[in-house]
This record gives C-alpha cells, structure tokens and sequence, in this order.
C-alpha cells in the first residue's frame, strides 16, 4: 500500500516538473519567437552578458547606420550581410577563450542569429548571441552604450534613448499623412531606395526623394535641403524612420511626422500614388 502511495506521489511530482518545464519552454518561445529556428545556437541575457562583458568580444551584425545611432561600447559593427571569416578572425583566434557575442535591435531581429551561424559554420567556438537587443542593453548598462557618437550615462540615457511613445507620437495613420501633404506648408521627403520606390510608387505634391544615408547627411550638415520643420517622411514599412528620428532631434528639428507602417502601409490601405483611394 505505502509503495503504491509512495509511486504515485513520485509520478505526480514528475509531472508536476513537466509540467513546470513546458510552461518555462512556452514562455522563453513567447519571449523570444526566432530562437525556435536556431536551435544550436547559444544564447546569453543581460545578466550573463555584464559578467563577461570585458572579456568578451562584440559583435554588432546590424548595419552601419543602426550602429551610428546606438550601439555597445567596443563592440565592432560588421553588417551581417557583408561580414566576413577575416573580419571575426580579425577580432580572435577560432578557437579562442574570449566568448564571441552577437547582437541586434531585440527579439524580433534576425541578425544576430545570422551573424552567430556564420561565425559557427566557419568554425570559431564559444559564440553567443544575446537576443534581447541593443535597446534592452541601454536600459539596462547605460554606462556601456553609446549614442550618437556620445557615451551615456544612467542620467543622459534618459533623454537620448527615444522611447516608443516619442516615436508613436510622430506617426500618422495613411488618411492624415496624405491629409497633410496637401497642406502647401508641408514637405514630403521619400528615403526609400530605387527598388522599393519602384515596387510601390508614391508622389504627392512637393514630394523629395532623398535616400536614407544621404537625408541623415543633409541633417547633419544643416543643408536647406531639409526643412526644419513641417516635415513628412516615407520609408518602407515604418522601421528606418526610428533611426531619422535620432538625428531630427538632435538637429533640434521637433516639426516632422513619420507615415506608420510606411508604403507598405499606404498600400495595404488601398491608396493609389497620388494618394486617392
């Protein structure tokens, strides 16, 4: 009778530990949905990655402009798409004892996952990827990021790392930006590239196309190319405007608005280039 009792107490704790296990695997595939497609991958969290972070070496598969805006202190930035073996050779020996840590914008950027298997598959050893992101980081170890060229601290993170209800704030459904952009006070400023201009055409009253680099240029440099207010600005789904945003803001320009969802947006919306339905 005990040793039955005794079984089937052991048999419940068992489940109990599955049970306990399966949520704990739910809740990390929730937390971070493309881990799922990298399974041989290892992975690092914030806590993990401030132990190591002095010994190890950095990686910052994201391209060149997401760097300028925001990125770790020390890491190297080598675009996924274009790094090389030499490049992360450059950086450590394959089989070298520092650990090798790859990261992007957060849970739903690819390339950190990429750039790891690509240093894996040419054989280097003890690689990571810390998934949780560049923005998570900055909250977490302002100290050790930098933005905009300057390093921060827990006070200037603050007001230098755009949250996203700044950006919300800036956004305007399909209807109201193309309302705007019949008001002849505004500028319409298109930074897609040739190709996604082509796939899906727009052109509105006093529209620019100027391309992403060059408008953070023009920024910068104060160029009369850019208005300094009374701003609208296309991109492709409503992503590359966040790194704009950095840029207008520390040229002082507060007047723009941002098309949410970008031309993929429009086009879902149903409007036509000129901005009819």
């Amino acid at each position: 009778m005990w040793q039955r009792q005794g079984w089937k107490r052991y048999w419940l704790i068992l489940a109990g530990m599955a049970l306990i296990l399966t949520g704990a695997v739910a809740a990390s595939a929730d937390e971070f949905p493309l881990r799922a497609k990298h399974p041989t991958l290892t992975f690092i969290d914030t806590k993990e990655l401030t132990a190591i972070f002095d010994q190890a070496v950095i990686v910052d598969a994201r391209d060149v402009m997401e760097y300028k805006v925001i990125h770790m202190k020390g890491a190297k930035n080598f675009p996924v798409s274009k790094m090389t073996e030499a490049e992360l050779q450059a950086l450590r020996p394959k089989d070298g004892a520092a650990p090798m840590v790859f990261y992007c914008n957060g849970i739903n950027c690819e390339k950190s996952y990429n750039g790891a298997e690509k240093a894996v598959k040419w054989g280097f050893a003890n690689v990571k990827v810390y998934d949780a992101g560049i923005f998570a980081w900055a909250e977490s170890q302002p100290e050790r990021t930098v933005i905009l060229d300057v390093p921060q601290t827990v006070e200037s993170i603050k007001t230098a790392l755009m949250s996203k209800d700044k950006l919300a704030a800036h956004m305007l459904s399909t209807a109201d930006f193309i309302a705007k952009s019949k008001d002849a006070a505004y500028t319409v400023i298109d930074i897609r590239d040739t190709n996604e201009k082509k796939e899906i055409p727009i052109k509105l009253p006093k529209l620019k196309a100027i391309p992403l680099d060059t408008m953070v240029k023009l920024i910068k440099e104060k160029s009369p190319a850019v208005p300094t207010k009374n701003i609208l600005i296309i991109d492709t789904v409503g992503q590359q405007v966040m790194w704009v945003q950095y840029y207008l803001e520390q040229a002082g320009i507060t007047d723009y608005y941002f098309l949410k969802g970008g031309a993929g947006q429009w086009k879902k919306d149903g409007y036509k280039e000129n901005g009819e339905k």
